[in-house]
């Protein structure tokens, strides 16, 4: 069985993802190698954004591709 819920491989800079802790975010940067991990845009507005990393094991899905 596989680590991680959503093959790091298949996510793009700008899909949509949902975290296994519920919260959804904006991928902002892939690395060359996906498996060590992303940046994601969480919030609700502009006031509320904050950037964060987080490992591919934190993506329980993909919402939407860019």
């Amino acid at each position: 069985m596989s680590e991680y819920l959503v093959d790091p491989h298949t996510i793009k800079e700008y899909d949509l993802v949902e975290l296994v802790d519920g919260r959804q975010g904006t991928v902002v940067y892939v690395p060359a190698d996906p498996t060590l991990g992303f940046e994601l845009d969480i919030g609700d507005s502009p006031a509320t954004w904050d950037t964060i990393g987080i490992k591919p094991n934190q993506i329980k899905r993909i919402i939407e591709h860019a």
